[in-house]
């Protein structure tokens, strides 16, 4: 049994349509060109079937589909794919699904998520469901956050304690809707369990002025959830206001939240092979 995604479940679900467009626009901004270049070391190939899931704006699948080229494939997998856009390649296919509710198997040579797994209840399903799509020697590239690595950069600023309160009240967030913030911690172990080889991490800790992008998305990002932030009783709504002034002000540096970069390979074995007795999980 899977349990079905719905917009409720996701942080920023009532997010108003053009701020959440201007939000994933930033994340793009920020965080795509290193997502490119870890794709890059895998070395994409021309004609290789990839599936993007959360594909958010649509860049990273719109990327995939010019490398891949009109012999390739590209699907892409939202709950809500409403900010893609206009598909305009022959090759590029988004599909509105849960990526729980996902069964195509041994269909692709690369699978791509990136801060997805987190917000999806039932993740170990989901997990599963990607290993299972991945051809033998097809590659999983999952991008995770750790919340709990954003700090202030210098302790004795005068503002310093509300910044460190609004970073405690997004962990208290997100743990009281059952999600790990620390979540990214678990990828190198998770792609272990289920049988990947090659395992290969790499983690990215912004150290950035206020008015850069990572800076300026997040004070952006926690201002909308100001008031839920407030009701953690971690952090005040004027803790949040000082949190996004600082990631404006160029003179203030913040150390904020760890990208976890996970990749590996599935196992070309035989096909009644168990990954793992504990999960019942069998590559076929």
């Amino acid at each position: 049994m899977c349990l079905i995604l719905t917009d409720a479940d996701y942080v920023f679900a009532d997010h108003a349509g053009q701020q959440e467009w201007d939000r994933l626009r930033a994340i793009e901004a920020c965080f795509d060109p290193t997502t490119r270049r870890r794709i890059e070391q895998i070395k994409l190939t021309p004609g290789w079937s990839c599936l993007e899931v959360g594909p958010g704006a649509g860049s990273i699948m719109r990327w995939l589909a010019s490398r891949v080229g009109p012999a390739g494939r590209v699907l892409a997998l939202d709950i809500n794919p409403r900010f893609v856009g206009v598909v305009d390649s022959p090759h590029l296919e988004v599909r509105r699904q849960d990526v729980a509710e996902f069964c195509e198997v041994a269909a692709f040579d690369f699978i791509h998520t990136r801060y997805v797994l987190m917000h999806v209840p039932r993740w170990r399903e989901a997990f599963a469901n990607l290993v299972r799509a991945l051809k033998p020697g097809g590659w999983l590239l999952l991008e995770e956050p750790d919340f709990s690595t954003a700090a202030p950069a210098d302790p004795d600023h005068p503002e310093s304690g509300a910044v460190a309160r609004v970073n405690a009240a997004v962990l208290r967030l997100y743990e009281g809707m059952g999600i790990d913030p620390r979540f990214g911690r678990r990828l190198p172990a998770l792609c272990q369990e289920f049988g990947l080889e090659d395992v290969a991490v790499e983690t990215d800790l912004p150290l950035v002025p206020g008015g850069s992008g990572v800076a300026s998305m997040m004070g952006t990002s926690l201002s909308h959830l100001a008031e839920r932030l407030a009701a953690t009783g971690a952090a005040s709504r004027e803790d949040v206001e000082v949190y996004a002034r600082l990631a404006e002000d160029p003179t203030v540096w913040g150390q904020y939240y760890t990208t976890v970069a996970t990749w590996g390979r599935r196992l070309a074995i035989k096909p009644d092979a168990s990954v793992s007795a504990a999960q019942n999980f069998e590559i076929v």
